[in-house]
């Protein structure tokens, strides 16, 4: 039961992203609400980790795979694939897992462009990067804080 638990929560954040876009077609206004709901939740599963993956690496790189493999996803179908030959549903699935954080990370994502007020492939792709970069964050401080609670409340 408990590696069911973990696994759903591994895969949450794709079912989150996929909710996400269908709630701002009827609540735009979401947006603003969601980074930081998304935040508050994988910060929780981090603590949630702490309890059955001891080794803090492991939980780092399980609990993030799904965003590890959505990145190199998002990478071959916007980078690497031509545009004709792109495959929509891989498209639209790499970008699942950091979608809430998307009002976040495209603040940070423009930084990176060139020619102020424009948006490319590179905000873009600065927006996945910087989205699973966060999410690794977040979950390695829900995981941290975790183990030095119980650390001192054991002792």
């Amino acid at each position: 039961m408990k590696k069911t638990n973990l696994l759903l929560m591994v895969l949450s954040p794709i079912l989150i992203g996929l909710l996400f876009n269908n709630f701002l077609v009827f609540i735009p206004l979401f947006i603003y609400v969601a980074p930081l709901l998304m935040i508050v939740y994988w910060f929780w599963v981090g603590t949630k980790f702490t309890e059955h993956v001891m080794n803090p690496i492991k939980a780092i790189v399980v609990a993030n795979a799904i965003g590890i493999m959505s990145l190199a996803l998002y990478y071959w179908q916007f980078i690497i694939v031509a545009d004709q030959e792109r495959n929509l549903i891989l498209a639209g699935f790499s970008q699942m897992f950091t979608a809430p954080l998307s009002y976040l990370t495209a603040r940070i994502g423009v930084i990176f462009e060139q020619t102020p007020n424009e948006i490319t492939q590179v905000t873009f792709l600065a927006m996945e990067v910087i989205g699973l970069i966060l999410m690794i964050f977040v979950f390695s401080s829900g995981y941290i804080y975790k183990k030095k609670y119980l650390k001192q409340h054991v002792s």
